[in-house]
């Protein structure tokens, strides 16, 4: 991507290939343990590439989005493509129609292209953020192996999100409105949670638009950083003849903004062991260490100087939002995943002193780990991750 490389100083790309490297290597371990498993347990490599939201960006790439909302016998609506947004769909039938690759092994090529760019963003962003070589590598290392990476393997939306969201947030630390405000234009259209970065734009460039900062290029970042979400919207809504269409469509997961009650409800039967058998659930307590983590990690970064504000407001966001609704807790660990290298600022600094065989069985390790969590979260578990 030519804005990206923009970003990347040339002293600083070989660095940064380094941490693609590191990425992918972490990744490739991970998702040969998911694949490995995923035989074992008599399934083909096609029906994984299926599970889940998988599925649903597929077959959005082929066969389009429904002309109609489906409802239940009570009137409510029921399940439906329209909920998706339309890029990875677009980008998947793209690669399908340019290189002849199903459907299914071009969504993935897609997730690990994305996926490695923004490894390259992490990087750079935890560079700017005044972390050193040894904390950019260790961030992204973690970030790669983090129970959730799953998600950057297959043909789901987060690779794709994370690399424009992370690139963001490289422009934008870096003064650089207009790319700022094109790379935000692009994540809406890939998933409505860019709601939290439009937001963290909006203020850090309304701020710099209201002291007189840049000149008119702020103003063209609060006018272009809204758009794409805006026509993500109007186009999905346009397949069923209204202009609330997606958010009619969204009705069926439960996931209008309820300011946090039903997530506290959640955690409180969980703690109070209310629900038996959901608090068996390994599933279960990685979305209370989630929720309960990233509230901690929030308030750390705030009162680390060092880190720049607009990160801190980026992270506080998506914590809001994740508590804010109340539906699908299987996937809030999923949901921080694009977020998540920033959280990870806290760990890398530290981890990155320690000896290399330590970093090195820590990353392979936990590659392993992601590898056989991912099996279970796809292969073997009931409900979506």
């Amino acid at each position: 991507m030519r804005v990206v490389s923009r970003l990347v100083s040339t002293p600083a790309r070989r660095e940064t290939a380094g941490a693609v490297a590191v990425h992918l290597a972490v990744s490739v371990i991970g998702f040969t343990v998911l694949l490995l498993i995923n035989r074992h347990l008599g399934h083909d490599v096609e029906w994984l590439l299926y599970r889940w939201d998988s599925g649903n960006y597929l077959r959005v790439a082929e066969r389009g989005y429904p002309s109609f909302i489906p409802y239940r016998p009570d009137g409510t609506p029921d399940y439906t493509r329209l909920a998706f947004f339309p890029l990875v769909p677009a980008l998947i039938r793209g690669v399908h129609l340019l290189t002849g690759l199903s459907f299914a092994h071009a969504g993935v090529l897609i997730s690990w292209c994305a996926a490695a760019v923004a490894a390259a963003g992490v990087y750079r962003l935890v560079r700017s953020a005044g972390g050193g070589s040894g904390a950019g590598y260790a961030c992204v290392a973690l970030w790669s192996c983090s129970p959730y990476a799953f998600a950057l393997w297959v043909p789901y939306s987060e690779a794709v999100f994370s690399a424009l969201l992370v690139w963001t947030l490289v422009a934008l630390v870096a003064g650089r409105w207009v790319t700022a405000g094109v790379l935000c234009l692009l994540a809406g259209a890939v998933r409505p949670t860019a709601v939290v970065l439009i937001a963290t734009l909006l203020l850090t460039a309304g701020w710099a638009a209201v002291r007189g900062r840049d000149g008119w290029r702020p103003w063209l970042a609060l006018v272009l950083a809204p758009l794409g979400l805006l026509g993500g919207w109007l186009y999905l809504g346009s397949r069923v003849g209204r202009w609330d269409g997606w958010f009619e469509a969204e009705r069926a997961w439960g996931q209008s903004f309820d300011f946090g009650s039903g997530t506290v409800r959640y955690i409180g039967e969980l703690l109070t062991y209310r629900d038996a058998p959901a608090a068996e659930d390994i599933r279960h307590a990685a979305v209370l260490a989630v929720v309960l983590l990233t509230a901690v990690a929030v308030l750390a970064l705030a009162l680390d100087r060092d880190v720049p504000r607009v990160l801190v407001v980026l992270v506080a966001g998506a914590w809001v939002l994740m508590m804010g609704t109340p539906s699908s807790h299987y996937s809030k660990p999923r949901f921080i995943l694009p977020f998540l290298p920033v959280l990870l600022l806290l760990v890398a600094r530290p981890l990155a002193r320690a000896p290399l065989g330590v970093r090195i069985c820590l990353y392979g390790g936990g590659a392993v780990v992601s590898g056989w969590y991912a099996a279970g979260l796809l292969v073997l578990f009931d409900g979506s991750p």
